[in-house]
């Protein structure tokens, strides 16, 4: 029950919409922290107030979020690690930090990044280079209002020219851009020590950008596009998928499709030379996780949290030259590996040549596929009967239509007839009954029976495949 709560928490919190409405609140939070550095002692103080307990709110709103975050995450330490300038941010909700009210604009990078890891999905000739340009440009942002609201906060209580917060912004962006305090020159030690700062950090900004702009231009120029980096050790009950071949990116879109799969991550692990062709308007970029390595190494499964994994897809890797038969050695490798690291996940292979077969069912392997094979027995069938394409376009898909399903047989179902539950079936949950598999799993010809009789009598342990719109659940 706890972990399924967990489950749950993790969801919300990673959710698209979760991200939207943290960049709404931070854009808000920013605005009313400039609204109250402005109004201060000036405005009437019920307006003032009003301002001050809006931020507030938002702010403990922030300390949920943090908290929810918190509870996710399997490695705490690693949390402190990751959100310690999001934790500073809230500390100004206690009034002994109220002079700490400039530490809200540091949510300004959590913003950054949450829209960074939305821009993911904008067309990859723009993507890295926009990504990029971002960074740059909410420090810059940072820098100014940080500057702005210091100077008016220090400078403000003395004689000075700083009479407004707009004047403040302006003071921060020339002097920022200058090298030196434009205007006047701050009285105070920290009003001068904040200017210094600013005056370095538009040195520092310039050399950064032209930086940034150098290294985006080469590599566009090499034609490369780096995939975002990731942190695998808090997945848990993901999907790997090893190696790459044009079969690959159908895979990942039809397993977003699926509502069981669609918030599940995908971990692919392959000797890419350059980045995988995803399509981003289909495939939720969030939940990829890419490992430029090979497959076959025991560190490499295990950076990808192999013991960890519901579910391993293994394929003929055609990101490198090598032989087919190179491509089986390899497959039927890693899963003895994946299968020995994890012998509670679920194996799927695909395979050039049946003859490798054995191998991989002495490995614990569940499901072994031979492309060509499946391939060529389609064609057939549909040159055989026509109209039939359609059908399998329908069933084999997640996107639309029917599909099979694997249910386990309920104990209230054993010792009923398969004509018993076909009927039932149909006029419940238009389902058809289209196999069963016996306790084991599997019978001794190592296959589902198709088509069972009507008068078979269900055990303990059965499985039943379906064909329905949704998966059923029966109790």
């Amino acid at each position: 029950m706890a972990m399924s709560i967990r489950t749950h928490l993790e969801r919300f919190i990673n959710h698209k919409v979760t991200d939207l409405t943290l960049v709404v609140l931070i854009l808000l939070s920013i605005l009313l922290l400039l609204l109250e550095i402005t109004w201060e002692g000036t405005a009437p103080d019920f307006h003032y107030q009003m301002v001050v307990l809006l931020n507030d709110i938002i702010t403990v709103l922030f300390i949920v979020e943090l908290t929810i975050r918190f509870v996710t995450y399997r490695r705490k330490r690693r949390f402190f690690k990751t959100y310690w300038l999001d934790i500073l941010a809230v500390l100004p909700v206690l009034r002994p930090f109220r002079i700490l009210r400039v530490l809200r604009l540091l949510r300004i990078f959590r913003m950054g990044l949450l829209i960074n890891r939305r821009v993911l999905s904008v067309s990859a000739v723009f993507r890295e280079g926009l990504k990029e340009y971002l960074i740059v440009f909410f420090v810059i942002i940072m820098v100014v209002l940080t500057g702005a609201v210091s100077i008016r906060v220090l400078e403000g209580q003395v004689d000075s020219p700083v009479h407004s917060f707009p004047e403040a912004v302006w003071w921060s962006v020339l002097s920022m851009i200058s090298g030196e305090p434009i205007n006047f020159t701050p009285v105070t030690f920290w009003g001068r020590i904040i200017a210094v700062v600013l005056m370095i950090g538009g040195l520092t900004l310039f050399a950064v950008f032209t930086g940034v702009v150098s290294a985006v231009m080469v590599q566009k120029l090499k034609g490369g596009m780096n995939v975002r980096d990731v942190e695998l050790e808090e997945l848990k009950d993901h999907i790997i998928l090893c190696g790459w071949n044009r079969s690959a990116s159908m895979i990942i879109e039809e397993l977003q499709s699926d509502k069981q799969y669609v918030h599940t991550p995908i971990v692919v692990i392959a000797e890419f030379q350059h980045d995988p062709d995803l399509n981003f308007d289909v495939v939720d970029r969030n939940l990829i996780y890419i490992l430029k390595d090979d497959y076959t190494k025991i560190d490499v499964l295990k950076k990808a949290g192999v013991h960890k994994a519901r579910i391993a897809i293994i394929l003929p890797d055609k990101t490198m030259e090598r032989s087919d038969q190179d491509r089986d050695a390899r497959t039927v490798l890693a899963s003895l590996i994946i299968e020995k690291m994890n012998n509670q996940i679920f194996t799927c292979v695909e395979l050039l040549n049946r003859d490798n077969e054995t191998h991989l069912q002495m490995a614990g392997v569940e499901e072994v596929v031979v492309s060509d094979e499946y391939a060529g027995n389609i064609i057939a069938a549909a040159a055989k009967n026509h109209g039939i394409i359609s059908v399998l376009n329908e069933l084999f898909t997640s996107k639309y239509g029917n599909q099979f399903f694997k249910v386990a047989v309920p104990p209230r179902w054993v010792g009923k007839t398969v004509m018993e539950m076909f009927v039932w079936l149909k006029e419940t949950y238009n389902a058809v009954l289209l196999s069963v598999e016996n306790g084991s799993g599997r019978n001794r010809n190592g296959h589902a029976v198709v088509n069972p009789l009507g008068d078979y009598r269900f055990q303990d342990g059965d499985f039943i495949i379906v064909i329905s719109h949704e998966k059923i659940e029966l109790v």
